[in-house]
Formats: structure tokens, C-alpha cells, sequence
């Protein structure tokens, strides 16, 4: 089976990619994910999307609302990283010691983001 990616999504790879790794580079441990938060934030904000900050004490909550009324959709992605240290010899090994995305959840807003976007 062949899967095509619609255009719109192809574009953004390189962007997600950069994303998933900016959030990898500054992990943050649960409830203290401020920069992250700040990041999503004011990506979410730039394309016109309601944000509300702070929710959970960290959290972000976006809210892009349809011309038509229907189902409403939830994306949710976490944000914290683990209390780790990380060992691979990347660019964007985080740098902070004993913290570091190993569960995938800086992927996982990288990728919530671009939907963002495409939404």
C-alpha cells in the first residue's frame, strides 16, 4: 500500500524536525516546562489560534474553532522530559544534565504543532 502525505504536511518536515529538536535540546521536567510552554504558545498564537496559558500550571490550551458547527476534535500532547541523562553525541543533545526527552514527548509537540499549522 502506498501512502501519500498531502503537500500541505510535506512542507512543514523540515520545521517539525527543527521543532522536535529545539524541545530536545531544552528539556524540562514535569511542571516546569515554562520554556516549552512559552514556545507552543506563541506558535499557536502566531496562526491566530485562542490560547489559553498556565492551565495545570504549565499546560496550553489552543482552541481553533470551525466555520460550521460539528464534533469538536482534541490533539494533546505532553511536554515533559525525564530526569535522565542523556548520552548521545547529537547536535541537539539536550543540555541540561540529568534531564533529557526519552519518552518521545518532544516528537510529540513537534508534531501537534505542524497539525496546528495545517489546521
Amino acid at each position: 500500500m502506498t501512502i501519500k502525505i498531502h503537500p500541505s504536511v510535506q512542507t512543514l518536515e523540515t520545521e517539525i524536525i527543527e521543532t522536535r529538536r529545539d524541545i530536545h535540546k531544552h528539556p524540562e521536567l514535569s511542571f516546569q516546562e515554562f520554556r516549552t510552554a512559552q514556545l507552543v504558545s506563541e506558535r499557536l498564537q502566531s496562526l491566530g489560534i485562542e490560547v489559553r496559558e498556565k492551565v495545570g500550571k504549565t499546560g496550553v490550551v489552543g482552541t481553533l474553532k470551525g466555520g460550521k458547527p460539528g464534533p469538536t476534535v482534541a490533539l494533546r500532547a505532553d511536554m515533559d522530559a525525564l530526569p535522565m541523562q542523556e548520552t548521545s553525541d547529537v547536535p541537539y543533545a539536550s543540555i541540561h544534565d540529568g534531564v533529557m526527552h526519552a519518552c518521545g514527548h518532544d516528537g510529540h509537540t513537534a508534531m501537534l504543532l505542524g497539525a496546528s499549522k495545517v489546521l
